[in-house]
């Protein structure tokens, strides 16, 4: 009798079990169509509206495939990681410390070209090829006066890689036609070298008593062949 009565309340409380479930599925499949019923009309309306102000522009199409659009956001973002990634994979050689450093000397008068292994100078570790370039121009325009001397006319990249750097230097000593410069420097002679820069000598030679020719010639700076030419200069000027 006991076990009767409790199979009648086992399936009364497992009828109800499912009865409320049916219920609660049902009544939660029409609030999600509700849902989505009325997001699509939002939707709709916010499109409406962004059209309206001028702030969207539907190329003749009304509706957006949501999968399509998910897609197409997908393969673009994979698109701009494959490039940012072929961006980094792009890798500029510069001069390392281990990098083999050799300069090439060539004569334009005998025609001789040496060639010797140095250690790389700290000055170029770091550069890129561009950056070496603007390096070597940039001594051209300020040649040390040793450079100056020797006639070096050129100074070019060769051979560029992170393993091995070949730079070549070109003299030609009959472009140095003027050994000195003279110019006159608050109201005195100052012989320089031909660099026009470095100072050969502070002659204490005044100009005061100078022609005026004389005076405008030294204000703009008289080229001077070679040491001969310039003491013969300083004696008549100084006379």
């Amino acid at each position: 009798m006991k076990i009767k009565k409790a199979l009648v309340y086992f399936i009364s409380f497992f009828s109800l079990s499912v009865m409320f479930s049916a219920c609660y599925y049902l009544s939660y499949k029409n609030a999600l169509r509700d849902f989505n019923e009325n997001a699509v009309e939002r939707n709709k309306e916010l499109i409406l509206s962004l059209e309206n102000n001028g702030l969207l522009q539907l190329d003749g199409r009304q509706e957006t495939n949501t999968g399509d659009a998910e897609t197409s956001v997908k393969e673009t973002v994979q698109d701009t990681a494959d490039a940012d990634v072929a961006v980094d994979t792009v890798k500029e050689d510069i001069i390392l410390p281990t990098t083999q450093y050799t300069l090439q000397t060539y004569d334009i008068i005998t025609g001789v070209t040496n060639e010797e292994e140095l250690p790389t100078p700290s000055y170029l570790i770091g550069l890129n090829r561009e950056e070496v370039i603007q390096y070597l121009n940039d001594y051209m325009q300020d040649l040390p006066l040793n450079e100056f001397q020797k006639g070096l006319v050129s100074f070019e990249v060769m051979l560029f890689s992170e393993d091995n750097i070949v730079l070549k230097k070109t003299y030609n000593e009959d472009k140095v036609v003027y050994q000195y410069f003279l110019k006159e420097q608050n109201g005195y002679i100052v012989a320089y070298y031909g660099d026009q820069k470095t100072v050969f000598d502070y002659t204490g030679v005044s100009v005061e008593n100078l022609s005026e020719y004389e005076q405008q010639q030294l204000k703009n700076g008289i080229y001077v062949k070679d040491l001969d030419e310039l003491y013969a200069l300083l004696e008549n000027y100084s006379s």
